[in-house]
């Protein structure tokens, strides 16, 4: 297990620009040689730079799993074909989702071959259905961004603090995942917009506390690794 420390031109909130999976994980291209090799080191995976709509903030628009990466139509023609080629290598299927919500990163959860998506995506449920996914629609404790709210990966669910008890439940129950609340960044309740995770290790934000670290390590199952 690996925990790292990292921000982004000094932005904490390193998950807006990143997405990770236990097979590849994808970074924008604002990164330089040093941060890549910490996060690799970290996460035990193959690294992927690229943009969607001549942004970095990947982690806002990208979602998937190791099978498949969902981008937003809103990518460009040229940034699609290169995350086609990059991703074939790793035997990944790249698949658009054509949304008038582009954050796909905020507005869904998605572990293995279950997602749950915020009513905001109801517009798109039915193609994610039909790529093999379960899915289901919900929302926490009136929150729309559940996306932004969750860390996950095959150990357990970070879930943002201020969920409640029928939140805990719901995820809990969905993902057939342990889950426990807390918080990223000396505060925030954003846990995914503040951190890169997968089953081998987790990049947290440069305000992330000794507290919040030892949460998300409890709640990822770290502590046993």
């Amino acid at each position: 297990m690996q925990i790292a420390k990292l921000s982004l031109e000094r932005n904490p909130n390193i998950g807006l620009y990143g997405f990770a999976t236990d097979k590849y994980c994808l970074l924008g291209k604002d990164f330089n040689k040093k941060e890549i090799d910490e996060i690799q080191k970290t996460l035990n995976v193959p690294i992927v730079q690229a943009d969607i709509y001549n942004s970095s903030l990947i982690g806002v628009f990208c979602n998937g799993n190791e099978e498949v990466l969902f981008i937003p139509e809103v990518a460009r023609k040229t940034e699609i074909e290169f995350l086609k080629t990059q991703m074939k290598k790793l035997n990944v299927q790249v698949i658009i989702l054509k949304t008038k919500y582009n954050a796909l990163g905020n507005n869904l959860i998605i572990y293995g071959k279950k997602c749950l998506y915020s009513p905001l995506m109801k517009d798109i449920a039915d193609e994610i259905k039909k790529c093999g996914f379960k899915i289901e629609e919900t929302k926490f404790n009136e929150h729309l961004s559940i996306g932004s709210c969750a860390a996950i990966n095959k150990h357990g669910i970070l879930l943002y603090n201020n969920a409640d008890e029928k939140d805990l439940k719901k995820i809990s129950s969905f993902f057939n995942l342990k889950v426990e609340i807390g918080s990223i960044n000396f505060g925030s309740p954003y846990v995914r917009s503040g951190t890169l995770v997968n089953s081998n290790g987790a990049v947290v934000g440069t305000h992330t506390t000794g507290y919040e670290i030892m949460r998300l390590t409890s709640a990822l199952g770290f502590e046993n690794n």
